[in-house]
């Protein structure tokens, strides 16, 4: 019974969270095409100011460079886009995360400004905003 249990689960978590991208297919320039995810209730100027991430989302592009750099280009806070500028990007096989940091903690996982979880489904690649409700479909320019 745990045997076929066991099985389930496996089968179902791959449904779910589909194919795992390699390091190597990371690397390139992605846009965001879509935005889907979980989103909380909220009041009326809370609505209006996620709309616009939402919006500013649609569009923004995710650059991983084969050196380890990472720039990440919205057009929503500039303070953000430019904190976002060749950053320093790892990629961790063992849960597909891409974690985003500044170059001075490349060799630790301790700090992030970014985390990303990376997944592959229908053949369709999709970010998922790690502490965020944004699941980004995406599409390698």
């Amino acid at each position: 019974m745990k045997k076929h249990l066991t099985l389930l689960l496996l089968v179902i978590s791959t449904i779910t969270y589909g194919q795992s991208l390699s390091e190597k297919e990371i690397i390139g320039t992605w846009e965001v095409e879509k935005i889907s995810g979980d989103f909380p209730k909220m009041s009326g100027e809370q609505q209006k100011r996620m709309d616009a991430l939402k919006a500013a989302f649609l569009g923004a592009t995710f650059d991983f460079k084969k050196d380890r750099t990472f720039n990440f280009n919205i057009e929503f806070m500039k303070e953000l886009d430019e904190m976002m500028k060749n950053v320093h990007w790892k990629f961790n096989t063992n849960n597909t995360e891409v974690i985003i940091q500044e170059w001075k903690d490349k060799d630790t996982d301790s700090y992030q400004l970014m985390g990303i979880n990376v997944s592959k489904r229908n053949g369709i690649v999709y970010f998922i905003m790690a502490e965020s409700p944004f699941v980004l479909e995406m599409k390698k320019k």
